[in-house]
């Protein structure tokens, strides 16, 4: 009898921990995996000013500004930011100059700044834009075709001042690579859809647009000089309203990073987003937390689930039952999500993903709260 009421209570935890995903999964994140698109309303194309920072890189460069050259848009113009570089970046910049007139070259000069990070960099791109409609990316990205920069730019209509693009990374032959795929396709559900049920609460600077007017009515990076990350997610969620934020997914307009990426600076941009994430909305913060913490108690509750109902073939078929259901509704989510976001390759071994970052996650945000004069 005892047994009986022992497996019953663990059932009904289960069940109820199981309801809070499946309420994530169809009313939150359903609004991203299972939208349309919908079709732009043809406009004459507004001026772009594509913004982006360099620092010794001119390798990259040999790849970049090919691909950031060859946009097919009516009116636009790269303006980039040498960081004090100190290899032949300048040079190979000033060199395309001379074939494209679209291309302007700030040099930061020797004067030491206090403000950390890439803020001030960016702001004096942004200051020396010509344009007011700004489009940001990295010098290690490249666009996923010549129209990037039509699909994002074809946002700015009914009175959006912010878009949201996706940027991802090549695709390796490797489990962390495999990892890096499933976490950057988790994020993008998360910010995508609730900047769908606008909620905004971030971009990524390798693929966001905002105008120069918002930034400048935000008074730019001034609330978080002092932090050394999050610039776009701390401006975005602070700029962000019901009304001013598009979502743009067109797989035309990706952008993937091609540099390998190191699991040290993953780790640490990973935790820098988590320690900036106390300048969020309270709703926003509720939200995220909440599903770490459901996602985690899934997977202890289904083991407990089990060993207490083993005996009870009953109970036990129905927590088999919840638990088949929970990752019907998973792969259907996330399987929808990844035909949208160009992440096929992750859906086969989603569940070892989902456990692994389900356990690894609230380490991260834990070690970026310890540790968090890294990013003051």
């Amino acid at each position: 009898m005892l047994e009986d009421k022992l497996s019953f209570t663990v059932l009904v935890i289960f069940g109820s921990i199981t309801l809070l995903q499946l309420i994530y999964y169809y009313v939150l994140y359903a609004r991203f995996s299972f939208s349309r698109k919908k079709k732009a309303v043809a406009m004459q194309q507004v001026p772009v000013s594509i913004i982006v920072v360099i620092k010794d890189a001119a390798n990259s460069l040999l790849k970049f500004l090919p691909r950031i050259m060859s946009q097919q848009y009516s009116q636009f113009e790269l303006v980039i930011v040498n960081d004090h570089s100190h290899d032949l970046s300048e040079l190979l910049v000033k060199e395309y100059q001379s074939q494209y007139s679209n291309i302007k070259l700030v040099n930061l000069d020797s004067a030491v700044s206090t403000i950390r990070g890439n803020k001030f960099a960016l702001s004096m791109g942004i200051r020396c834009a010509s344009y007011e409609h700004l489009l940001f990316t990295d010098v290690e990205c490249s666009p996923t075709s010549t129209h990037w920069l039509e699909k994002m730019a074809e946002n700015f209509v009914s009175q959006k001042q912010i878009v949201l693009g996706y940027s991802s990374y090549d695709k390796r032959n490797s489990l962390f690579n495999r990892l890096l795929h499933f976490d950057n396709l988790h994020n993008a559900i998360q910010y995508f859809s609730l900047a769908m049920c606008r909620s905004t609460y971030r971009g990524d600077l390798r693929n966001l647009a905002f105008t120069k007017t918002l930034f400048y009515d935000q008074k730019g990076f001034a609330s978080h000089n002092h932090l050394s990350c999050g610039e776009e997610d701390i401006f975005v969620s602070r700029a962000a309203n019901k009304q001013n934020t598009a979502v743009e997914f067109a797989q035309e307009a990706f952008t993937i990073l091609h540099n390998k990426v190191p699991y040290s600076y993953w780790k640490d941009h990973k935790m820098g987003l988590y320690y900036t994430r106390h300048l969020n909305t309270m709703k926003n913060r509720f939200l995220l937390g909440l599903y770490a913490i459901v996602n985690l108690l899934f997977y202890v509750c289904l083991a407990l689930a089990i060993w207490a109902t083993v005996h009870n073939p009953m109970y036990f078929w129905i927590v088999l039952g919840i638990a088949a259901f929970r990752l019907l509704s998973q792969y259907l989510v996330y399987g929808f999500a990844a035909r949208k976001l160009n992440e096929k390759q992750v859906i086969p071994f989603l569940l070892l993903y989902d456990v692994i970052f389900a356990i690894m996650n609230p380490l991260y945000f834990l070690s970026a709260h310890i540790y968090h004069h890294k990013f003051k």
